[in-house]
């Protein structure tokens, strides 16, 4: 594993010790504990494997239409009894329990209850895992678990948190809730374990049952510290259970992961200690993907070794120098700087200074007449594939990321004015598609794209910028489903060029390659015209996939295939 922890203070970075070419797997590691998403648009997904009804099985199990429910609390789904097994002992005992009290506080529990349920159940998924894994070093020695912790025994006591992490309010409202009721009940109870929870009245206090459960997150015990900013030694610091959740709870919304599948959409929440040794940067040289169950990875977690929880894999997307700081976004990177700076003080409490927040320092290269910016990084990629060398390089500029995606000679107020006469117009086209007025609908969304591209001495914004990208995607999903091919075909150009320039930084990333894909399959489908272009995009498409999900990727053998078919075409 090239990655090393340094810094003062106990700051943990993680650094290349050699040098990394891109799309090499720098680390990957099983979750802690995970959660799929139990409502919503996603398939109905087992709750260990994440396999998803009705998928093609990748590991030589059959095609399953319908997972089965855990017959106690009947949310958790399942594959497999191996996977339901495996997960009983690994954190759906606690979970399970969870969801059975949860049911009867709130007698019928509405789909909300459920969904506010699921970042407590997560926790106590977390929680059974490292008891387990506690009671297993116990008898072993200190190195397993810090196989599965990889920060060490007390990662969730060492995260960082916020400074309201233990304002009144929050433990008011949020510890004296029902739920975080049952959650302190059901931990403690599993903390003292069955044999002890008999002689718990004659032995000892409830503040020690208490004591117990906070040692198992890593606090109050040998290897626990704070530090003091004046004292370089060691200091104690004894935490109460409450106190102990406070921390867990605020650590959870700062360095959980969501789990993304192939097409990049959310399928669930995963705790992966040692990603969280990855910093942030607006500008990453590493990407995380997820390997949902292939069947070649075995876990010393639990019986199901075949069918693993998803794995997360920390990628190298660019080339990486030895010596350099490892680091991955932390937000989506189409945001504006402005956006990410206010999104990251509210949700992880810091201030990002990398290249890209501080003016200037990422560049890229745009035509020197902006009334070409529109399709030009599309069509750009596409020659330096075909020919080899660079189109327009003459008349080309160094401009600073930022400005390429935000730049315009209008005053906020006007943008203000767009925005709201855009909101009014999807908000028309919603209500005629629910009308099935399929003409009017795409009227209004291409009215909504125009407010935009107007284009005068005094008039003009960046074709790239974020509300725009974001009504034309809109409109490309709408003209597709009204097989619109070539209409769409169009939008899809200007939205693929939007995201080079958004991710040029990048180098390799998900969404591009995903929808260099469909753009690719759209060319191969308007005829013998556009085969050399769908080839082309094929190609591009397959360069960044390889990166982002992997050379044995399904949907990178099909790419390797098209590619294939129309070479000898």
């Amino acid at each position: 594993m090239a990655v090393q922890t340094a810094g003062p203070h106990c700051d943990r970075t993680a650094v290349a010790t050699e040098n990394i070419p891109a799309g090499t797997v720098i680390v990957q590691c099983l979750p802690l504990a995970q959660s799929p998403i139990i409502h919503g648009p996603a398939k109905s997904t087992c709750f260990r494997c994440f396999f998803q009804e009705g998928d093609d099985d990748l590991s030589g199990r059959r095609k399953k239409e319908t997972l089965f429910r855990c017959a106690r609390c009947q949310i958790a789904r399942y594959c497999s009894k191996e996977c339901q097994m495996s997960d009983w002992n690994e954190g759906h005992m606690l979970e399970c329990q969870f969801y059975v009290k949860q049911r009867k506080i709130h007698h019928n529990t509405s789909t909300s209850d459920q969904e506010s349920g699921i970042p407590k159940a997560l926790m106590l998924r977390a929680f059974a895992a490292l008891k387990l894994l506690r009671d297993k070093q116990a008898v072993a020695d200190d190195s397993m678990i810090k196989d599965a912790v990889s920060c060490g025994p007390n990662h969730f006591s060492s995260l960082a948190v916020s400074h309201q992490h233990h304002s009144p309010s929050k433990a008011n409202g949020g510890l004296n809730s029902p739920e975080m009721k049952i959650v302190k009940s059901i931990m403690i109870h599993h903390a003292i374990g069955k044999q002890k929870q008999k002689q718990k009245q004659k032995d000892s206090s409830s503040d020690e049952h208490a004591a117990a459960a906070a040692q198992i997150w890593g606090y109050n015990d040998d290897h626990q510290h704070n530090r003091n900013n004046n004292d370089e030694t060691p200091k104690k610091k004894l935490f109460t259970l409450d106190q102990a959740l406070l921390r867990t709870d605020d650590a959870f919304k700062k360095n959980n992961f969501g789990i993304l599948d192939a097409l990049h959409s959310s399928i669930g929440e995963g705790i992966y200690p040692c990603a969280a040794l990855l910093n942030h940067s607006c500008a990453p040289n590493a990407i995380l993907r997820y390997k949902l169950d292939n069947g070649d990875v075995s876990t010393k977690r639990g019986k199901g070794g075949r069918f693993h929880p998803p794995l997360l894999q920390i990628v190298a997307c660019r080339d990486i120098a030895k010596g350099e700081e490892l680091t991955h976004s932390y937000v989506d990177l189409m945001l504006s700087t402005t956006e990410r700076q206010a999104r990251l003080r509210q949700i992880h409490g810091f201030t990002c200074q990398c290249k890209r927040c501080v003016e200037g320092d990422c560049l890229i290269s745009l035509p020197r007449d902006r009334m070409l910016w529109e399709k030009w990084p599309l069509e750009h990629r596409l020659h330096l594939i075909d020919q080899g060398a660079s189109h327009g390089q003459g008349n080309l500029m160094k401009i600073d990321l930022e400005t390429a995606l935000n730049q315009c000679n209008r005053v906020e107020r006007d943008r203000a004015a767009i925005l709201d006469c855009m909101e009014l117009l999807t908000g028309q086209a919603h209500q005629c598609m629910l009308s099935d007025d399929v003409e009017e609908e795409l009227n209004c969304l291409q009215s909504a794209v125009n407010l935009w591209k107007d284009k005068d001495v005094d008039w003009w914004w960046s074709p790239f910028n974020l509300p725009l990208y974001s009504i034309r995607s809109q409109y490309f999903t709408a003209l597709l489903a009204n097989q619109k091919i070539e209409e769409a075909v169009d939008q899809l150009e200007h939205i693929v060029s939007t995201l080079i320039v958004a991710f040029s930084h990048v180098q390799h990333h998900p969404l591009l390659g995903l929808q260099l894909f469909t753009l690719a399959d759209l060319y191969a489908h308007r005829g013998r015209a556009w085969e050399r272009k769908a080839y082309l995009t094929y190609i591009y498409a397959k360069d960044i996939m390889v990166i982002t999900h992997g050379v044995d990727h399904p949907m990178v053998l099909q790419l390797e295939q098209k590619i294939s078919e129309h070479t000898k075409a």
